[in-house]
């Protein structure tokens, strides 16, 4: 007995912020402000290295900061100092 097969989604894969916009409880104007101050205004990085390496070649290693975001399950940059982030670039 042969299984059937779902058939291939079509169009351009769905983002992770796309999915959780569309499957949340109901909005929430505050978290919604929050959302697009922490993530959806930012370039999302895999790694914390990787972020911290493109700050680096941005000369900007002094200036910005990591954060590992609650929404996206990535990492990004910002001005504000971190408890998770050092203040130096480190080269691994």
């Amino acid at each position: 007995m042969a299984r059937s097969r779902r058939p291939a989604k079509r169009g351009q894969p769905e983002s992770l912020m796309d999915f959780y916009l569309r499957n949340r409880a109901p909005s929430d104007a505050a978290i919604d402000r929050d959302v697009e101050r922490s993530c959806a205004s930012k370039q999302p990085y895999e790694s914390d290295a990787s972020a911290r390496a493109v700050a680096a070649m941005n000369g900007m290693s002094g200036a910005l900061f990591t954060y590992h975001c609650r929404y996206c399950d990535f990492w990004h940059l910002t001005r504000r100092p971190t408890p998770s982030s050092g203040n130096e670039i480190v080269d691994e």
